[in-house]
């Protein structure tokens, strides 16, 4: 998570928001209900679901702030912004990080 936080530039947190982690291998509605919710979410373990993922992002509106890497410091490493999820499988230790919808932007909670 903060390996992927780093490469990507995604804030974790800001001021008093809470940070989610959820394993998708739990399923789709487990985190769909942290989506919908403040904070910023990190999704595990979600390759095998990247299609449910994207379509959870794409119904609590987080999915143009998140990004989702996999085998980070790997000759095959992969940083991306979810945008671009296709629903086609991903690796299976793949990470995404959903920061919640701030409004003023980047710092406004500091």
């Amino acid at each position: 998570m903060q390996d992927l936080a780093a490469r990507s530039g995604a804030v974790l947190t800001e001021g008093t928001e809470p940070l989610t982690l959820v394993p998708v291998t739990a399923g789709a509605a487990v985190l769909k209900d942290a989506l919908a919710g403040p904070g910023t979410v990190v999704a595990y373990k979600f390759g095998r679901q990247a299609g449910e993922v994207a379509e959870a992002l794409r119904e609590t509106g987080r999915i143009g702030d998140a990004v989702w890497g996999s085998a980070l410091g790997l000759p095959e490493e992969s940083v991306r912004p979810a945008g671009e999820l296709d629903g086609e499988p991903l690796p299976y230790l793949s990470t995404l990080i959903a920061p919640p919808r701030r409004d003023g932007g980047r710092g406004g909670k500091l």
